[in-house]
């Protein structure tokens, strides 16, 4: 048995990996398609011995293919590849087996998961530093820096901004097309003067509802309020487009009874009692109609005694009961996508 298949069990240790190894998991990093062009230009017995790797590897960990990734781009940085060495170098080599396009691809992406471009250091920097920045610069930039991170991240910015900013920004990014390479070069100018940074092109800007949707799923329930209910103000077409694209927490009275009941047993009963304070009673129903008698009863009361409570403090609930639904979800559990007409039989 290979090494590897040892290995994947111990989460793949970097220290312990093979060269043949590293190759394999950044192969998988990079994707099927650029993967299958770049095994063409290696030998026969080369690729035999990284397919085999690749075959093999059924639990590569994320933080082990990240700090591979990471180990290639820092070589590359520091002149190891080759005799020549250095990134200009191994960008050529690419870039004569795939073409300038698809080699400049597969760098933007390397350097996004390392942090090491632009974009990337709002991935890694201090939160207090980059929400100082973006508070600072026109909505339209703040737009396009959230546009090119990870929701988790752009969610956690959104939600230290004040709650006019907030809007300014998220509606800019919803009503976003297709932006220009050229557009982004000259923004990542700017940043650049400001924080510094490698040289990179960004890609084209991933805007529109359901960026703002992907990222207001990652934030907390008065963000995501605050944000709908701020656009749909000035745009209740493009807010319902939002909303499409996300699970709210008042989406849970749609659900089918079944699902809910799969999302009770999972849940804490402390977060149910304190989320539900104040909803509608279409809500409260769904979930006490789900519920055994004895259990019923028991929320009933928990609920009744349940005092005042800071409005934050429900919301919090809130967001852990939608986490959990999502978990669910992504485990497929349970399925929380707005069925159509034309996807029913009679």
């Amino acid at each position: 048995m290979s090494a590897i298949a040892t290995a994947a069990n111990k989460q793949l240790e970097v220290a312990n990996l093979t060269g043949v190894q590293k190759v394999a998991i950044l192969m998988i990093t990079l994707g099927l398609e650029t993967a299958s062009k770049l095994l063409k230009n290696l030998r026969d017995h080369e690729v035999e011995k990284v397919s085999l790797e690749i075959a093999m590897m059924n639990n590569l960990s994320p933080e082990v293919a990240d700090a591979v990734v990471e180990e290639f781009y820092m070589q590359m940085q520091n002149k190891q590849f080759g005799l020549e060495g250095g990134i200009g170098y191994a960008k050529t080599i690419l870039a004569e087996a795939l073409g300038s396009k698809e080699a400049n691809e597969i760098f933007r992406k390397i350097e996004t998961k390392t942090g090491t471009n632009v974009f990337g250091v709002f991935e890694t920097s201090d939160i207090n530093n980059i929400v100082q920045f973006i508070s600072n610069e026109h909505p339209q930039v703040a737009a396009l820096i959230l546009s090119q991170l990870k929701p988790s991240r752009s969610a956690e910015i959104l939600s230290y901004l004040d709650e006019r900013f907030q809007f300014e920004v998220t509606y800019r990014l919803a009503s976003m097309d297709q932006i220009s390479v050229e557009v982004i070069a000259e923004i990542e100018e700017v940043i650049k003067e400001h924080i510094g940074g490698i040289d990179a092109l960004g890609e084209r800007v991933k805007g529109g509802a359901d960026a703002v949707a992907a990222i207001l799923n990652e934030a907390n329930v008065s963000v995501e309020k605050n944000v709908i209910k701020s656009i749909d103000d000035v745009d209740p077409i493009l807010a319902q487009k939002i909303r499409n694209q996300m699970f709210l927490f008042e989406d849970i009275v749609h659900l089918d009874d079944r699902t809910v009941r799969l999302i009770i047993n999972e849940m804490d009963k402390s977060d149910m009692v304190l989320g539900l304070k104040g909803v509608s009673d279409d809500l409260i129903n769904k979930f006490l109609n789900n519920m055994s008698a004895r259990a019923k009863d028991m929320m009933r009361d928990d609920m009744e005694a349940l005092g005042p409570v800071h409005i934050k403090e429900v919301e919090k609930a809130q967001q852990r009961i939608i986490q959990k639904i999502k978990q669910l979800e992504d485990a497929g559990t349970i399925s929380t996508r707005k069925t159509t007409e034309a996807e029913l039989v009679e």
